[in-house]
């Protein structure tokens, strides 16, 4: 069997509607999609001495999730916050790789934090639930 080639997370990025125009978020250190889980029901009976999953047909809520460096003077950090505040759908996409796949996603923002220490720039992570199916096999 072939060991799968590795695409580089160089040139990849998260793109978020700021102004009617998909606009790169700056400063991402890294960034973790979760599609969200299968959910499944137990397929049993009294006399079964097995429980068997059965594919329910529905996937949990998935998840995005990144470190990032913060500049909250930032025209697109600034859309992320507004964003949050307002608990707004924000339409995205993610690349994967520079010449990679391009995911489309529905986002809603669920945590901006912003932390820092003396010496050093300020951070923050960056939370958002995933309001549709993303599906890596189509574009």
């Amino acid at each position: 069997m072939a060991v799968p080639t590795a695409t580089k997370v160089q040139g990849s990025m998260l793109k978020i509607t700021v102004s009617a125009v998909l606009t790169e978020v700056p400063g991402l250190e890294n960034i973790e999609i979760d599609l969200g889980e299968n959910e499944t029901f137990d397929n049993a009976d009294i006399s079964s001495n097995y429980i068997s999953p059965v594919f329910s047909g529905l996937r949990g809520t998935g998840t995005l999730s990144a470190d990032i460096i913060r500049d909250p003077a930032g025209a697109v950090q600034m859309a992320l916050q507004i964003a949050f505040n307002a608990g707004s759908t924000m339409a995205s996409t993610f690349l994967i790789g520079t010449g990679g796949k391009t995911l489309t996603l529905s986002l809603v923002f669920t945590k901006l934090t912003l932390s820092g220490k003396r010496g050093e720039g300020f951070m923050g992570k960056l939370e958002a639930k995933l309001l549709s199916i993303v599906n890596w096999n189509e574009s």
